[in-house]
């Protein structure tokens, strides 16, 4: 089951992003400020008797590239899966979700595309992303700051009937 994060989630989702974030920054000084900034979406992914497995945190800006001022990308900010439900599916799951919010907010404003930002050392993640349709953006859009290249992904949505 995925559920969207309450306040109480928020100390599990700052653990989490410091294990599974530790090589790429100080993620537990960064994530806090993501969940509490107006507009995120935040989603657990729960498994039998209410474990938390992982969580997604999507937001959404307008680009400064837009032609029209009403449209929107999602950006897909972190997904992390707890060390010991990684291999089983729950990234996957996950970021099945952030795209099917991404493509529910478009029935609403242009949603064209998600986005996300993965490092090049992640070879997992950017799999998974690729297996999902994501392509790369990108390829030197800055580094982390354990050194890691960040490589910007995207997938492009379908257009929604609004």
């Amino acid at each position: 089951m995925i559920r969207q994060a309450t306040p109480e989630d928020f100390d599990w989702i700052r653990e989490i992003a410091i294990e599974v974030y530790a090589p790429f920054g100080d993620y537990g000084n960064i994530i806090p400020t993501w969940l509490t900034h107006k507009g995120m979406l935040t989603y657990l992914d729960m498994g039998e008797r209410g474990t938390r497995r992982g969580f997604i945190l999507l937001g959404f800006y307008e680009p400064e590239d837009a032609a029209d001022d009403a449209t929107y990308i999602a950006d897909l900010l972190a997904i992390g899966v707890a060390s010991r439900f990684q291999g089983t599916g729950v990234g996957r799951r996950l970021l099945e979700y952030a795209i099917d919010l991404a493509g529910l907010a478009g029935h609403r404003v242009p949603v064209p595309e998600i986005r996300l930002t993965v490092a090049d050392t992640n070879v997992r993640a950017r799999n998974l992303f690729a297996r999902c349709g994501f392509e790369v953006l990108d390829e030197e859009h800055g580094a982390y700051d354990g050194g890691q290249r960040a490589i910007r992904m995207r997938r492009r949505m379908e257009p929604q009937a609004r």
